[in-house]
C-alpha cells in the first residue's frame, strides 16, 4: 500500500484513495488495443472454455471467436468498412455479442439503440448516423419498419437463433404468430451463410477513436449518444480487474443488464468476457424475474440496480434458500441507502453468504463505473466506494467552480481513461458535461451533489436536477428526505419529488410517495411521518406533503422513474 502522506484538504491533490491500491496496479500498464483484441488476448489460450450460456446451450469462447470471424466477414461483405456505422436494435443474445466484437475487429462503429424507444427515434438514429447497416431482432423488426431503413443491409435476426432445438420449438409456437415474417429483411442464418468466403481485413488499435456509441438515459435531460472508445470500455475491465479480484476465470456471470446501457456493455458484457468467465445471457429479463433467475442458475457474480437486490428478501424462491455460491453482489445504476443496504446484507449473511452488496457509482459519459467498493474499509454505508484506479475525483461549488475540501457537499466532478469521446455530433451539449479546468484538465461535470471523506469514499447526495426550490426559495433535496423516511418501520419504498405550487408560480411542494408494508395503515400516517422526519431533519428540510400509492413506477432497468410519478401526480 501507499506511504501515508500528509494531507491537503483537497481530494483531487491528496487523493486519499490510492491507498487501497498496491502499487503493482497503479504502476501496470493501461491496455491499449482494440475492444476486440482485449478478447483475444485475454483468451486465445482458454478456447475450450465456456464464454456464453444461452437457454441452457453453452458456446465456448472458440466458437464465440469463429463466430465474430463469421460475423465480421459478412459485414464486410455487404460494404462495411473502418469508421461505418452498424445499427443494433437488439437484446442479450449470442448474435448480439458477435456483431459487436466483429465490427470492432474491421473497425467500425456499433450504434446500440434500445428497442423500447419509439420508432420515430430509433429510425433518426440509424439515418443520424448514416448507418450502412442494420441488425434488429425479429420482435422488432415491423415496429420500425426495418425492411426500408437501410435497404439491402438489414438483418432480421431471431431471438431463436441461438437456442437449443427443443426450447427453438417451444419459442416458434409461443411467438410465431407476434413476430415478423422472414422474408422481411436478410435472415440471419442467410447473412452469414451466404457471405462465408469474405475477406476480413482487420483493423488494428488507434487511440481515441469512436467504438460504440451509447445513448444517455435522458435523466439530466434529452437523450444523448455517447461515443466511447475502445480504451474507456477496456479501461473499465482494466479497473474491475484491479478492484474485484474475486472475479476469476471460470465463474459464471449473470448478464441481465441489456447491452443499449453503458453498464450492460461495459460491465455486463465485456468484463465477464475479459476476464474468462461464463456469461449468462438473458434477453427478456424483468425485475420479477430476479429471484427466479438466481435460484435456477446460482451464478457466482451477478449485478443489477438496488431495486432488484431489495426484491430478494421477500421472492418466495429465497425462503431457506442457500446463497453460499455468490462471490459478488453488485449494485449500480442507482442510488442505495443506507437502509436498504444494511438490510441486504443482513439478508444475504441469514441464507449462508459471505459477500456483502458492493456498489459503483458511474455515468453513461464515463462508460459506467467510475467508482467501487473494492474492500470492506471502502464499503461504508450510504457510500459509492472510492474512486477506481486512474480516476481522479474532486467536489466543487456548482456557482463557481472551486474545489471543496473534504465533507463538503458540491457537485461531483472527475476524469480518467473511461471518460466519453464527446456526444455524436452534439458539439454544444458535449462543453456542457466536460469543461477545461484551471489546471487545464477535462472534467466531467456529473451534475451530482455529494462529497469525499478523508478516506477517500464518495459520498452521492442527490442530482442537481431533482433539487426542489420550495416556494419560499429553500432548496431541498429529496434523497435527503427519502433516506429518514426509509428508517421508519412501516415505509416499504418512497420517493421525493416537486409538485406544482398550487398557489402561485413560484417554487415546488416537496411531496412524498409513499408505499407502505402490508401491516400498515395510511390512517393518521402522515402526522407520524412528518413529526418522524422532523425529529431527525430541519424543519424546512422535510416534506410539505404525503400520498400513499400502492407501488412505485420503475423504469425499464428496474429505477425508480420519478419523472413518471411527477406527470402521474400532475394529469
Amino acid at each position: 500500500m501507499e506511504a501515508e502522506k500528509k494531507l491537503t484538504g483537497y481530494p483531487s491533490i491528496d487523493k486519499p484513495w490510492l491507498k487501497y491500491y498496491t502499487k503493482e496496479a497503479i504502476n501496470a500498464p493501461l491496455p491499449e488495443c482494440t475492444i476486440y483484441e482485449y478478447l483475444w488476448y485475454n483468451n486465445k489460450d482458454h478456447l475450450d472454455d465456456v464464454a456464453l450460456i444461452y437457454f441452457g446451450k453453452k458456446i465456448t469462447y472458440g466458437e464465440l471467436f469463429e463466430n465474430i470471424d463469421k460475423t465480421a466477414r459478412a459485414f464486410s461483405a455487404v460494404g462495411v468498412k473502418s469508421g461505418d456505422v452498424v445499427s443494433l436494435v437488439m437484446l442479450n443474445t449470442p448474435e448480439t455479442i458477435c456483431s459487436i466484437y466483429a465490427i470492432s475487429k474491421i473497425g467500425a462503429i456499433t450504434n446500440i439503440i434500445e428497442p423500447r424507444t419509439n420508432a420515430e427515434l430509433i429510425i433518426k438514429r440509424i439515418n443520424d448516423t448514416n448507418s450502412k447497416a442494420l441488425l434488429v431482432h425479429d420482435v422488432f423488426f415491423t415496429k420500425i419498419n426495418a425492411s426500408i431503413v437501410c435497404k439491402n443491409n438489414t438483418i432480421n435476426v431471431s431471438l431463436s437463433c441461438s437456442m437449443p432445438a427443443i426450447t427453438k420449438i417451444g419459442f416458434a409456437l409461443t411467438t410465431g404468430r407476434k413476430i415478423a415474417k422472414p422474408n422481411l429483411g436478410i435472415s440471419w442464418h442467410d447473412f452469414i451463410k451466404n457471405h462465408d468466403k469474405a475477406e476480413i481485413t482487420e483493423v488494428k488499435y488507434q487511440k481515441d477513436t469512436n467504438a460504440v456509441i451509447i445513448y444517455t438515459g435522458g435523466t439530466t435531460g434529452i437523450s444523448k449518444g455517447a461515443m466511447l472508445s475502445n480504451d474507456a470500455i477496456n479501461n473499465i475491465v482494466f479497473h474491475q480487474k484491479s478492484s474485484n479480484p474475486c472475479m476469476v476465470r471460470h465463474d459464471s456471470f449473470l448478464d441481465i443488464m441489456p447491452p443499449f446501457l453503458a453498464y450492460g456493455l461495459a460491465c455486463g458484457v465485456h468484463i465477464p468476457l475479459c476476464v474468462g468467465m461464463k456469461s449468462i445471457l438473458i434477453p427478456n429479463f424483468t425485475p420479477d424475474k430476479f429471484a427466479k433467475l438466481i435460484a435456477k442458475y446460482k451464478p457466482n457474480h451477478v449485478l443489477g440496480v438496488p431495486a432488484f437486490w431489495d426484491s430478494l428478501s421477500t421472492a418466495a424462491e429465497m425462503q431457506n434458500f442457500d446463497l453460499s455460491f455468490l462471490k459478488s453482489a453488485i449494485t449500480g445504476g442507482d442510488r442505495m441507502v443506507a437502509e436498504t443496504e444494511n438490510s441486504i446484507n443482513a439478508f444475504l449473511k441469514s441464507h449462508n453468504s459471505n459477500v456483502f452488496v458492493t456498489k459503483g457509482y458511474g455515468m453513461t459519459e464515463a462508460c459506467s463505473s467510475v467508482t467501487f467498493t473494492n474492500m470492506i474499509e471502502t464499503n461504508k454505508p450510504g457510500s459509492v466506494g472510492v474512486p477506481q484506479l486512474h480516476n481522479t475525483f474532486k467536489v466543487v461549488d456548482p456557482e463557481t467552480n472551486k474545489e471543496l475540501k473534504y465533507g463538503e457537499r458540491g457537485e461531483i466532478c472527475f476524469f480518467g481513461p473511461t471518460m466519453m469521446l464527446g456526444y455524436y455530433r452534439n458539439s454544444e451539449e458535449t462543453d456542457k458535461v466536460i469543461r477545461i479546468h484551471e489546471d487545464g484538465r477535462k472534467w466531467i461535470h456529473s451534475q451530482d451533489i455529494g462529497y469525499i471523506d478523508e478516506d477517500g469514499v464518495v459520498f452521492i447526495v442527490d442530482r442537481i436536477k431533482r433539487m426542489i426550490v420550495r416556494p419560499d426559495g429553500h432548496n431541498v433535496f429529496p434523497a435527503q428526505i427519502e433516506a429518514v423516511l426509509l428508517q421508519h418501520p412501516s415505509v416499504e419504498q418512497c420517493c421525493v419529488v416537486g409538485l406544482k405550487n398550487p398557489n402561485g408560480d413560484n417554487g415546488r411542494i416537496p411531496t412524498a410517495f409513499v408505499v407502505l408494508k402490508e401491516n400498515a395503515s395510511d390512517n393518521m400516517m402522515e402526522k407520524d411521518l412528518d413529526a418522524f422526519s422532523k425529529e431527525r431533519l430541519p424543519e424546512r428540510d422535510v416534506a410539505m406533503q404525503y400520498r400513499f400509492i400502492d407501488k412505485l413506477p420503475l423504469t425499464p432497468v428496474g429505477k425508480v422513474d420519478y419523472r413518471e410519478l411527477e406527470q402521474q401526480a400532475e394529469q
